[in-house]
């Protein structure tokens, strides 16, 4: 079958989870796999993070903790999302984020049925304005969560707004404000986590107890530039399916947005927006192959794109081009996403599913 295919590199996985662990001082890791691990594949990447003795993991929703818990790892899993409390759910495993006051009270409502207990962070507020309690909230939160004879406590935990700006006037607001947090409640036992990624690099003194590391363990770096430590776990390749050649003041694609100035050899690649190929890539992207770089020449379809291989030798055997991913530096995602002022993690999670995930190590 001729399709796309995101071969994901497990053995660059454990480069980068070992990589992160170098600099990290006592800290534990909690890599997130939300969003079926950034488009890698939450089933295949979780089993490697157990095999390299990761204790706990990060998700979103309450069907990727379903997930999760369906492999019978043996993982501790935070969810970071909206609590939900059912019998499918309920699992020493499973660590419940506590958001509001509400939380506690809609925990202690659900578990006294059972007369279950579950494991409990809270998320305070710093700054950023997304999930958590306010600050002016969080001593009635902590205490009512700290009194409750269903919830065990282990930890209160927020997020920064700019972790990849070292220099952000909000992020140094928000440590202050965690650390008042940490001094009201340091006579407790439970631990703080604060870094993603990005403040891993930028922010080492706050490492705290856990960090949630995403992005950079899957090989690409947060700083919005290439780190030569971390591999990249995902290579989206797709194959050429047909080759041709167009005269000079012929068009290519919809709507016409391509003219040949010259005698051109074009090839046909399967691969669209429908794949996770971004529409922006119309008549400014590239797709690899070995030393070359070939232009994408008019609009991304939904599963074709058209690219210029005039440039190659009419004896090379052009079966399948990278998209990104590859041994040239325009085709890391770090390089890509500033090219077209985005983020890396829109291409990784917009994969879809009709792209095929091959799996190796050594």
């Amino acid at each position: 079958m001729l399709h796309p295919k995101a071969i994901i590199n497990l053995d660059n996985l454990k480069n980068n989870i070992k990589y992160i662990k170098s600099l990290l001082h006592t800290s534990i890791l909690y890599p997130v796999i939300k969003a079926n691990a950034y488009g890698h594949g939450a089933t295949h990447v979780a089993q490697i993070l157990k095999k390299e003795s990761i204790e706990g993991i990060c998700v979103a929703t309450y069907d990727e903790v379903v997930e999760i818990l369906n492999l019978n790892l043996n993982l501790n899993i935070l969810h970071l999302g909206k609590i939900i409390l059912n019998s499918n759910i309920i699992n020493n495993k499973v660590i419940f984020t506590i958001n509001s006051y509400d939380d506690v009270k809609y925990i202690d409502k659900i578990c006294q049925k059972s007369n279950q207990s579950i494991r409990c962070h809270i998320k305070v507020d710093t700054g950023m304005n997304r999930m958590g309690c306010k600050m002016i909230e969080f001593e009635k939160v902590f205490f009512a969560a700290h009194k409750s004879k269903y919830i065990i406590l282990e930890a209160v935990y927020s997020h920064l707004a700019c972790a990849n700006n070292k220099n952000s006037a909000n992020n140094k607001t928000q440590i202050l404000e965690f650390e008042y947090i940490r001094n009201l409640t340091k006579k407790y036992d439970i631990k703080y986590h604060l870094l993603n990624s990005s403040g891993i690099f930028n922010y080492p003194k706050c490492q705290y107890d856990y960090i949630r590391i995403g992005l950079s363990i899957y090989g690409v770096s947060p700083l919005g530039k290439i780190d030569v430590n971390l591999k990249p776990v995902m290579q989206l390749v797709a194959p050429v399916v047909l080759e041709k050649v167009i005269q000079k003041g012929e068009h290519v694609g919809y709507g016409c947005t391509f003219t040949a100035q010259k005698k051109m050899r074009i090839a046909i690649v399967q691969c669209g927006y429908a794949d996770g190929l971004p529409i922006d890539f119309g008549n400014k992207g590239f797709v690899f192959f070995n030393k070359f770089k070939l232009p994408i020449i008019g609009k991304v379809s939904m599963d074709l794109i058209c690219i210029d291989i005039s440039d190659l030798n009419n004896t090379d055997s052009l079966n399948e081009v990278i998209v990104w991913g590859g041994d040239q530096d325009d085709s890391k995602l770090e390089i890509l996403a500033k090219k077209f002022h985005t983020i890396p993690y829109s291409f990784l999670t917009g994969i879809s599913n009709r792209v095929k995930r091959i799996y190796y190590e050594n």
